[in-house]
């Protein structure tokens, strides 16, 4: 618990800077592009979003466990090894999508969204796919190391720094465009910074043959990656997606607004998490499933009591926080509060991903994703058409609530462990 405490405060406080620098990012889009323009912007990013979550082939999750799990016993050859055919496999399948994507844009843009002005800002973002994917591969890493600081600082903090010191030049000239080369310098940026911190912490720790079985790998990435692609790229933007091409662009930038507010709930829940998982990997691998309990229970009550008031916030005072961003983005307050009510299911459940994931139940939370996937194409299609934003809303808080109700019973049913804290026997 102190190991735990003392890293996440660390990590509250870098979380808490970066999740203030997207915040105001995301409003400076929005004030300097209007919802229309922000809403060809939201579109691009969720093509690239998508397109990075695909290309990492689900590594990011897997070099974390591999890389804690090597770190904590001293064997360097494997944190080596992993990192190496890692980071060449994501970095040469997303550096493909990229390029993929930017052939591809003016079609994508005219037959699939119906907006030819997308084509400027998708091929401007298309390289983010490679940049993004880098980024977090390089921030799990350095999870792996227990490097929390560094780890934050890439994931978190780098991006927002210097997208928000190039956003204005870049819009002023270029529009939307500007704004998704703002977001590609961003990405590369931190992966950079990345690279040389890694580089950085394992200098000393020589590994004379390093190497890693590629079999193993796979074993291990493949149900993520299929839970990834669901989790991360389905789930997150398809109602997003769907919005953009049943709905206006105006509509795709007020649901895009709406939904980077409404994962300010999960603040806490992220901070925790960079530091609770490694230490998961570390107790599975020494057989304390109790201790993982416990920790699980503890850390999920404190950060549902931490962010129960902005909770309240974004549920009766949505339409003042959109509002931020500009007039036109005043009528997301209702869409706001529906997508807050999903994120406090996710906050309420704590780590629960992460405890799967960490504790080799992979193909377990990978069936929890196609649940949730299940009932938001459900919502998706009967809602989005008829009520626009607030349809897409409801698809994206079913999917985020109902994946982790359905992670919550499989870490019962499989560990004995209850993780949410306000059931009979979760407070322990």
């Amino acid at each position: 618990m102190t190991e735990v405490l003392r890293g996440a405060g660390l990590a509250f406080l870098l979380r808490g800077v970066g999740a203030g620098l997207a915040f105001l990012l995301n409003v400076v889009i929005g004030r300097m592009l209007g919802a229309e323009g922000a809403g060809l912007y939201f579109l691009a990013l969720s093509v690239v979003s998508i397109g990075a979550v695909i290309t990492k082939l689900g590594l990011d999750n897997t070099l974390l466990r591999f890389v804690a799990s090597g770190a904590s016993t001293g064997d360097w050859n494997r944190v080596t090894g992993v990192f190496r055919l890692g980071t060449r496999l994501a970095g040469g399948a997303s550096l493909t999508g990229g390029v993929a994507v930017f052939a591809a844009a003016p079609l994508m843009a005219r037959h699939i969204f119906g907006e030819p002005a997308l084509s400027g800002p998708l091929r401007a973002i298309s390289l983010g796919i490679f940049t993004f994917a880098m980024m977090m591969l390089l921030a799990e890493c350095l999870k792996g190391l227990k490097r929390i600081r560094n780890s934050m600082l890439v994931s978190g903090v780098l991006y927002p720094v210097i997208a928000l010191a190039l956003i204005w030049p870049l819009v002023t000239l270029f529009g939307p465009t500007g704004a998704a080369l703002a977001y590609v310098l961003g990405t590369g940026g931190a992966a950079a910074i990345g690279w040389w911190m890694w580089r950085a912490n394992t200098r000393a720790h020589a590994a004379p043959k390093p190497a890693f079985d590629r079999a193993t790998l796979w074993q291990s990435a493949r149900p993520l990656w299929a839970m990834e692609i669901i989790n991360r790229a389905i789930l997150p933007w398809a109602p997003l997606f769907l919005l953009g091409i049943w709905g206006t662009p105006a509509d795709a930038g007020v649901f895009g607004a709406a939904t980077r507010v409404s994962m300010l709930v999960t603040f806490f829940l992220v901070a925790v998490n960079t530091v609770i998982a490694p230490k998961f990997a570390e107790l599975h691998a020494t057989g304390e499933i109790a201790m993982i309990g416990r920790l699980a229970r503890r850390f999920a009550l404190m950060i549902t009591l931490a962010a129960s008031p902005l909770f309240l916030v974004l549920i009766f005072a949505g339409d003042w926080v959109m509002g931020l961003f500009g007039p036109d983005f005043v009528r997301g307050g209702t869409a706001l509060a529906i997508l807050a009510l999903g994120q406090a299911v996710n906050t309420m459940t704590g780590s629960v991903g992460y405890l799967l994931m960490m504790t080799g139940h992979e193909r377990d939370i990978r069936n929890a994703s196609i649940v949730a996937f299940i009932l938001m194409a459900g919502c998706a299609v009967l809602l989005i058409p008829g009520y626009g934003l607030i349809g897409a809303a409801i698809a994206s808080a079913v999917a985020i609530a109902s994946t982790n109700i359905w992670a919550s019973f499989v870490v019962f049913r499989e560990l004995k462990i209850i993780v949410i804290p306000f059931l009979p026997g979760g407070i322990k």
